[in-house]
């Protein structure tokens, strides 16, 4: 993976979610949230609730996030999954 050509917020995700610190995906409201939604398809507010609630991310969502920051897409549906049998 080439690190230095990756975007450096995207990075910063990438570290977070692999040293477990985001438990929740409300946790990532403060990380270059206009950004990833347009990355995303979606309205600033729309990803904003979908932190709150991320049982409304779609796999699409979810796998696009994963291929921004370099991340195995499984951490990120841990991460949702955990909220929701916790």
């Amino acid at each position: 993976m080439d690190y230095e050509k990756m975007d450096a917020d995207f990075l910063a995700i990438k570290s977070l979610f692999e040293s477990g610190i985001i438990t929740k995906m409300q946790t990532l409201e403060e990380q270059a949230p206009t950004k990833i939604a347009k990355a995303l398809g979606l309205q600033y507010y729309s990803y904003l609730d979908k932190l709150k609630e991320p049982n409304k991310f779609t796999f699409k969502h979810i796998f696009k996030i994963a291929e921004l920051c370099q991340l195995n897409p499984d951490l990120i549906y841990n991460v949702i999954k955990s909220q929701y049998t916790s």
